[in-house]
């Protein structure tokens, strides 16, 4: 299987729905709440990187010169 293939993400994503029960819902929902907290996390992070790349542009600018 290949990195980034679909089939590589079908057997990703089957491991998770591998983990919804039909007797305890609660498998589902924490599957889409942990699905939207990740997406968060590494929304957050990347905007930190942004920013810690702008600052670093600004030091090449302010100590290097264009």
């Amino acid at each position: 299987m290949i990195y980034g293939t679909p089939s590589y993400y079908a057997e990703q994503f089957a491991d998770f729905i591998a983990d919804i029960q039909h007797d305890d819902p609660s498998f589902g929902d924490n599957l889409v709440a942990g699905f939207k907290i990740a997406i968060a996390d590494w929304k957050a992070y990347h905007e930190q990187q942004v920013i810690e790349l702008e600052r670093v542009a600004k030091k090449v600018d302010d100590e290097i010169g264009v």
